[in-house]
């Protein structure tokens, strides 16, 4: 970067950093203000303090698109009102330069939020959910009220609650043989402890079919069943993953989401939500060139004098209604079964052709 394009770069930098802490902010005082509402003799209030620490991470990743867009607005309007980006169009500097300029501060930012929102905010949201959940002694709500299912080798199997990341109960396994049940085991606990899972309370259900010995009569069926106090057994999930199963799939990594989307499609599952939710991480750099994009015509078109009062409520504006058209889209997408890529990706197309039809109106 030349002298200018780091002055144009700081100037981004400075605003958007300051419209993200005020953003910040405001959600951290509306989460502890809920929180405050939760709170018990195992839930304090030091606890809740944290819960809203942990949570500002997430936050912080999920409204950048939001605070870039006004920052930039905020940035670049008070450099045209200066007669600042007027001089540099003079001395020679296209558009098209100084979007570029800005664009590469901005995708810098990209880098260091995306990194912060694959690692730090997925470990900060899980261990908020965990420190929670065993503070209101409530349980992990993994899957719906009936509990989930999985699949290991030639075995399905029902999990009915998760209690923490180390235990669960109310677990029935499915053995299949061929295209028929061959047997089944019911668990009334299930914990892990030393690297495995330990059953207990385990009835063992074996299910044998034999030739009737009368001609034309169908096979017969017969059942043995064991007690179990105490066994050992298998589940394809360990207990870190029964915590990232607990978040919403906006709060996991790409890497987190990848590997449950391989492992729901090997179960012959639904993955359409984290699949909507990996495109969508994968769109953000396309989300942010779009961002950037639709403040230039706002700067250089009609509203070069106007008040910073009045581009913050249109970078506010502009900003709720693409996150409203990304929820919309993304919806239909999962629920009419359309290509999730087009859920993730469109919204930031549309704004970014906006952008561009706009910019050659105004010149």
């Amino acid at each position: 970067m030349n002298r200018i394009e780091r002055y144009l770069g700081q100037t981004v930098l400075l605003h958007t950093i300051l419209v993200m802490l005020v953003l910040l902010v405001i959600l951290s005082f509306f989460e502890f203000m809920n929180q405050l509402g939760k709170l018990s003799d195992g839930y304090t209030l030091s606890k809740g303090v944290l819960y809203t620490l942990l949570k500002v991470p997430v936050y912080g990743y999920e409204i950048f698109p939001i605070a870039l867009l006004i920052g930039t607005l905020m940035g670049l309007g008070g450099l045209a009102n200066r007669s600042e980006l007027t001089v540099l169009r003079v001395t020679g500097w296209s558009i098209k330069r100084i979007l570029w300029a800005v664009l590469k501060t901005a995708l810098l930012m990209w880098l260091v939020i995306a990194s912060l929102g694959e690692w730090l905010a997925p470990q900060s949201e899980a261990y908020a959910v965990k420190m929670r959940a065993e503070a209101l002694n409530k349980d992990i709500a993994v899957g719906s009220g009936q509990g989930f299912w999985v699949r290991q080798d030639s075995e399905y199997i029902h999990i009915g609650q998760v209690i923490s990341q180390n235990e669960l109960r109310d677990l029935t396994f499915y053995r299949l043989q061929g295209n028929q049940i061959s047997g089944f085991e019911k668990v009334a606990k299930a914990r892990f402890r030393n690297g495995s899972w330990a059953f207990y309370d385990t009835k063992n259900s074996e299910l044998k079919w034999t030739d009737s010995p009368v001609k034309d009569f169908p096979p017969r069926l017969s059942l043995q069943q064991s007690l179990f106090d105490e066994s050992s057994g298998s589940l394809p999930l360990g207990p870190e993953d029964f915590v990232k199963l607990d978040l919403e799939t906006r709060y996991l990594g790409v890497w987190d989401l990848y590997q449950y989307i391989n492992f729901l499609k090997e179960n012959d599952l639904d993955a359409g939500d984290y699949e909507l939710a990996f495109w969508k991480k994968a769109a953000m750099p396309l989300v942010v060139v779009a961002m950037i994009s639709i403040v230039f015509p706002l700067i250089f078109g009609s509203m070069r004098q106007v008040s910073m009062g009045q581009r913050v409520f249109f970078g506010v504006l502009i900003g709720m209604g693409f996150h409203l058209l990304n929820q919309l889209l993304g919806n239909l997408s999962v629920v009419y079964h359309w290509p999730v890529m087009l859920g993730a990706f469109s919204p930031a197309l549309v704004l970014l052709l906006i952008a561009i039809f706009w910019m050659q109106r105004t010149r």
